[in-house]
């Protein structure tokens, strides 16, 4: 393979400065007024946030996952909990988020601690989704090895077909990421930056401070 050299590729960011005074004092209330703006803009999946997640050896990983419900009690995602991240996160449930939203020039950073939501929240969730999600989540083993994608295709038509209701499995469900930093970003001419970082002091208090581009 040559070696390709991507020191030309560079992006102008144009927006204006970004100061304290224009910052929510409430880190959540500020994530919903640039989640509605991205909302607007983005092409695609404004919710796809990358999940980042670490094993009992310290190898971390991540990966691309939907944020399906955000408030000041945290950042809600669903998965497989017998999956690479499930596994991760029973034995290290500190996780950190990052939302990127290139339309607006904007990131922000969560770090934070990953509960299970309650069941009945799992099972809401889960019984809203199409029934081809409902089947292929039933049916999968996240993460396994699958030798073959066309039988695992024909178990989720054979198990569509028999029209029996599907229940969210026991190994299903919910996670919700509660933060302690959450750190917005946004692009400046020049790559002069803006971040700002909210800290939470005590149980309620957030602190916010300017950081360096």
């Amino acid at each position: 393979m040559t070696n390709r050299n991507l020191y030309h590729m560079r992006k102008e960011y144009s927006q204006s400065s970004l100061e304290r005074e224009h910052l929510c004092d409430n880190p959540f209330e500020q994530f919903s007024r640039w989640f509605e703006e991205a909302l607007e803009f983005e092409p695609h999946e404004a919710n796809a946030m990358t999940l980042a997640t670490v094993d009992s050896n310290s190898a971390p990983s991540a990966r691309v996952v939907l944020l399906k419900s955000f408030s000041a009690d945290g950042f809600i995602f669903f998965t497989n909990y017998s999956s690479k991240k499930g596994g991760d996160i029973s034995v290290n449930n500190r996780v950190a988020l990052l939302f990127y939203w290139p339309q607006t020039m904007r990131q922000v950073r969560v770090e934070g601690s990953a509960f299970k939501i309650d069941p009945s929240e799992s099972d809401e969730y889960f019984n809203s989704r199409p029934a081809l999600s409902k089947a292929s989540s039933a049916l999968s083993k996240q993460s396994s090895p699958l030798e073959n994608r066309d039988e695992f295709d024909k178990r989720v038509n054979t198990l569509l077909g028999s029209g029996a209701e599907i229940s969210r499995p026991d190994n299903w469900g919910g996670y919700s990421v509660k933060p302690d930093h959450i750190e917005f970003w946004q692009g400046g001419v020049g790559r002069s930056h803006d971040r700002f970082i909210y800290s939470l002091e005590g149980s309620q208090e957030w602190s916010i401070t300017r950081l360096y581009p």
